[in-house]
């Protein structure tokens, strides 16, 4: 039991007075709970020792050689190893016995105070603006987990939390993310490496790539298909498949998920190619970054086609398109001014007449030899 975790239990004091609150590992102070899932439950605490607000993932009781203890120390591993802006820090982790004589995993991370992006989209969907932002610090921090061979196999909006109340709209005076990509308890290492119980598809079937729900080999491109799902519900403001579990499964198989065409039109491209059945044919987690990025710029913007680079995974494919924010178009501008001004210079000069060239002036030489030069002279005039 999560008040028991630690094996205490607050004692009253003598005076009748308010018990000493119970601490985890005699050091985590577990507050309310944030968040209840299958793989945990996530508290906000206070560190008493470093005074500090944090957020305690607390996973259920298991033996030492069970499947379910092996992942959750696979999940510490994985954590521990990952740095990015737009992944939730690991501070810390520990083991302590529960009430039952099992072990308990626990996992102290940074406190992101703002809601998930499921509580957010419960309240209406995404402006075009606001999905790109999402999906721009999403596709980031995925390119850090991919160069990592680490694939997170659950991108849902559960899992993707808001920095912030105005963090959509970019108006909390930060820098940082938009959003912070969270519960890495079911990551797969890229290689095939198992980091789950033998023959258990995990993830939430509303958010399965085709590959998770036929239980084939799993690729980076899988979280790109799921990415491209969540990016779908933040645009229309509901998931892309619907229905019962065995609905929704067999769904992603039958084709690719509907992307309404009435949604801005570099958006429908991207997310048409972010959830095409075969792997091979989605972009990277940069090339996804990248375009997003330029979705996410409200200002004047003007849209030029990108070429894809030598090897195809380039900042974009052959059709696609990205946006040049007002100073980069003011600079194309000035550069095809000046190479248009050029042009014309050379062209007048070519136009001009030329004046003919001038006759050279020999020295004058006597004699016969001097005679032989003039006659020499006159026979090569033009």
């Amino acid at each position: 039991m999560l008040g028991h975790v630690d094996g205490t239990r607050p004692e009253a004091p003598s005076d009748g007075g308010t018990p000493e609150p119970v601490l985890l590992d005699g050091r985590y102070r577990l507050d309310g709970v944030l968040g209840r899932g299958a793989l945990g439950v996530v508290h906000r605490a206070h560190d008493v020792l470093l005074e500090r607000d944090v957020a305690v993932k607390v996973l259920p009781g298991v033996d030492d050689d069970t499947d379910a203890y092996l992942r959750n120390q696979a999940e510490i591993r994985v954590l521990a190893g990952l740095h990015h802006p737009g992944l939730v820090t690991l501070y810390d982790a520990g083991t302590v016995d529960d009430a039952h004589g099992g072990r308990q995993v626990y996992l102290v991370m940074e406190l992101v105070d703002g809601p998930t992006l499921a509580e957010r989209l419960r309240h209406g969907r995404l402006s075009t603006e606001q999905t790109a932002r999402v999906g721009r610090d999403i596709a980031l921090a995925l390119a850090a987990v991919h160069e990592r061979e680490i694939i997170h196999r659950d991108i849902k909006p559960a899992n993707i939390l808001l920095t912030g109340p105005d963090s959509l709209d970019g108006t909390d005076g930060t820098a940082g993310p938009t959003v912070k990509v969270a519960d890495f308890g079911i990551a797969r290492l890229a290689d095939g490496t198992r980091l789950t119980m033998t023959g258990v598809t995990l993830g939430t079937v509303r958010y399965l790539s085709p590959e998770q729900a036929t239980g084939v080999g799993l690729g980076p491109a899988s979280d790109i298909y799921t990415l491209g799902l969540v990016l779908i519900e933040c645009a229309t403001g509901r998931p892309a498949f619907s229905g019962t579990t065995a609905e929704a499964a067999l769904a992603r198989l039958a084709g690719p998920p509907d992307v309404p065409a009435d949604l801005d039109p570099d958006l429908v491209g991207l997310l048409t190619r972010m959830t095409q059945m075969s792997p091979d044919d989605r972009p990277a987690a940069r090339e996804v970054a990248a375009e997003l990025a330029a979705l996410a710029d409200a200002d004047g913007t003007r849209v030029l086609p990108v070429t894809p680079g030598p090897t195809g995974t380039g900042p974009g494919v052959k059709g696609s398109t990205r946006r040049l924010g007002p100073s980069r178009a003011a600079l194309v501008a000035g550069a095809l001014a000046l190479l248009t001004t050029g042009v014309l210079l050379v062209g007048q000069h070519l136009r001009e007449p030329q004046s003919p060239p001038a006759q050279p002036v020999y020295p004058t030489v006597p004699g016969t030899l001097g005679d032989s030069l003039v006659r020499l002279q006159t026979s090569v005039q033009p």
